[in-house]
This record gives C-alpha cells, sequence and structure tokens, in this order.
C-alpha cells in the first residue's frame, strides 16, 4: 500500500489532530464501558475469576473516578502548553482571544468542571477510607465519585468533539 493511498484511508481530522481524536475517542470507550458495566450490560467476572471485582457496576465505581483524574492531568498539561502557545505568540493576546471566543469558553468551562471534580473527588476519598464510614455511606460517596467521574468525561468529550469537528477545521 502507497503512503498516498494510507493517508487517503485515515480521515482529515485524524490525520491533523491525532491527540486530540485518540482522546475523542478513549473518552467515548470510558462512557460507553462505564455505562454498559453500571447497569450490568457487560461485565468481568469470567475474566477475573471474582464474582465481587468482576461486577460491572463494582468495576465502573472505581474505574470512572480513575480515568476521569487520568484526564484531569491531561487537561492541565494542555492547558499549560495553550497558554505557554497564546504568550509566546507574536499575535496580541486580546486578538487570541477575541478570534476564537466559543473555544476559549468551551476550554475554561472543561477545566473548571476538571478542577471542580478533582476538589469533589479531593474531599470524598477520606469519607470513603475512613474506617468510621458506615457501608451506605462508602456506597454514597461511590455513587458521587461515579458522578462527577462522568461529568468530567462529558466536559472533555464536548470540547474535544468541538476541537475537532468545529474549530479543528478552521485551523
Amino acid at each position: 500500500m502507497t503512503q498516498l493511498h494510507r493517508a487517503n484511508t485515515i480521515p482529515r481530522v485524524v490525520r491533523e489532530n491525532p491527540l486530540q481524536a485518540g482522546k475523542f475517542v478513549g473518552i467515548l470507550l470510558a462512557l460507553a464501558m462505564g455505562v454498559a458495566g453500571f447497569f450490568r450490560i457487560i461485565d468481568a467476572q469470567g475474566l477475573l475469576g471474582n464474582p465481587l471485582l468482576g461486577d460491572g457496576q463494582f468495576l465502573a465505581l472505581i474505574t470512572i473516578p480513575l480515568v476521569s483524574l487520568g484526564l484531569v492531568c491531561l487537561v492541565f498539561v494542555e492547558t499549560l502548553v495553550t497558554t505557554y502557545r497564546v504568550l509566546r505568540s507574536d499575535a496580541a493576546i486580546s486578538e487570541q482571544i477575541t478570534d476564537r471566543v466559543g473555544y476559549i469558553l468551551l476550554r475554561s468551562v472543561e477545566a473548571g468542571i476538571a478542577v471542580i471534580g478533582v476538589i469533589i473527588i479531593g474531599t470524598a476519598l477520606p469519607v470513603l477510607f475512613a474506617e468510621s464510614t458506615p457501608a451506605p455511606a462508602g456506597v454514597g460517596a461511590m455513587l458521587l465519585l461515579f458522578g462527577v467521574g462522568i461529568g468530567i468525561l462529558l466536559a472533555s468529550l464536548v470540547r474535544s468533539s468541538a476541537e475537532l469537528f468545529v474549530y479543528g477545521r478552521s485551523n
């Protein structure tokens, strides 16, 4: 297969923004697997050999907050790199901001939700790991973490899709 033919089989959006496309697909997979596990559409009991650890709901309650925390780290790095590029650019900062107001608003909302999510997760974890926490409170804390994780993933999904399909064309 020639290089030209291979380049034509990959969509233009993926060729221009491979990291953002990977982030988009990863978020979709995490959301799909988390929701499917939570509603017990899928489980890993046969794979793990342990009925408790392989339960789809349990895995979703654990993996969604962990994946969202990893995504928050990625959002933080992306924000730092973008801020560095804006400051190093020859164009005026006000010109760069007014040029893409919608994109900057989406990026700000994503970063804000990520920061608020990390604060909520950070305050809920000590309650979860306290020995005096009753089981119903632990389940409530896990559901809170799951909801916050879903919120972080959805905010990043919206920004990623906007960058790929709306704002990516103007670059």
